[in-house]
């Protein structure tokens, strides 16, 4: 059912409704004069597409904003990621218009659009599978692009992982990354491999699902179809992905898991990759006083070889070893 009141009344933050009096939200009750968006956010209270209606800035990344929005249409929360590379965008002044910022940038600017828009073919492609966020609409304008996703509430591995003083138990490890590993299965299967797996990639919704988000960087590697950019992570990325003709599949995303795993046991991830290739000073788990079964650290250490050779050649295998249980290939 469509939502008729006035944008004028609904609280950016919960979406509810402002008192008209004190234009503060009879839901949440948070003050419509408190919210402060930064200088190069959409304007507030901007409605995408006739329907979205665009709350507080969620995040900030590299290549794009993601916002709180709302569906004026189903009445329903959503977040927007707008594309807006930073370094190579403007705001135009007093619009919703993205432009670049010197005109030198206008090559970068649509190189990095065109991979924007893959990402939106890749979640479109496996937006029926469970265990990733759902996209509910693509568009272009204001001359840029938008992907407008399901909203999750609740909470980052990461920050879970803080939570719960640095570092997780190996059954809290287990249960936590059990479903990421079958989701990754079925992406795998469909010849998506995602390439970005981190902590901070990994969504603790409310309700206790595990979603994997954020997939700006994923490839359809059987089709080779592969983005015109890669995203280096810390103790995360793979020694594939520090070189242009590194060759990526499932390995890639292994590693990435890998490295999470360890970063929940550890608390903190393994050393960078290319530095581990000519100096390697990964220390076990075991080693630093952690109590995880010796036939589960060896097949931790192998997902996380730095010669992709050396790892699972997919995540069943993985899985098998890890759990001790069979997935079918």
């Amino acid at each position: 059912m469509q939502d008729l009141r006035d944008i004028r009344t609904i609280c950016l933050d919960c979406f509810g409704t402002l008192d008209p009096r004190t234009h503060v939200c009879r839901h949440c009750n948070k003050r419509a004069a408190d919210n402060q968006v930064p200088s190069q956010a959409l304007p507030q209270r901007s409605l995408l597409g006739g329907r979205y209606l665009i709350g507080m800035p969620l995040g900030r990344g590299g290549f794009g904003i993601t916002y709180k929005a709302y569906d004026m249409l189903t009445c329903t929360r959503v977040a927007i990621k707008e594309f807006f590379p930073k370094g190579y965008t403007k705001r135009v002044p007093r619009s919703c218009a993205v432009d670049v910022n010197d005109a030198g940038n206008a090559k970068a600017f649509n190189y990095w659009l065109t991979a924007f828009i893959q990402e939106a073919k890749v979640l479109t492609s496996i937006k029926h599978l469970d265990g990733i966020v759902g996209i509910h609409d693509f568009f272009l304008t204001n001359n840029t692009a938008y992907i407008v996703m399901e909203y999750l509430d609740g909470m980052s591995l990461f920050r879970f992982i803080n939570g719960r003083g640095g570092r997780l138990h190996i059954t809290e490890t287990l249960n936590v990354m059990r479903p990421v590993l079958e989701t990754l299965h079925r992406l795998h299967l469909h010849g998506v491999i995602h390439k970005d797996i981190s902590p901070e990639n990994i969504q603790i919704v409310n309700n206790r699902q595990i979603k994997l988000i954020d997939f700006g960087a994923a490839s359809i590697y059987t089709q080779n179809v592969s983005k015109p950019f890669f995203v280096l992570k810390k103790g995360y990325s793979p020694i594939e992905l520090y070189s242009q003709g590194g060759a990526q599949g499932p390995w890639t995303d292994i590693y990435e898991i890998g490295a999470t795993i360890y970063t929940c046991l550890v608390g903190n991830p393994p050393p960078e990759s290319n530095e581990r290739r000519t100096n390697d000073k990964l220390v076990p788990p075991s080693a630093l006083n952690i109590k995880i079964q010796p036939v589960r650290e060896r097949s931790l250490l192998k997902a996380l070889a730095v010669d992709p050779k050396d790892r699972y050649s997919n995540i069943a295998e993985f899985q098998q070893m890890f759990y001790g249980e069979f997935m079918p290939f």
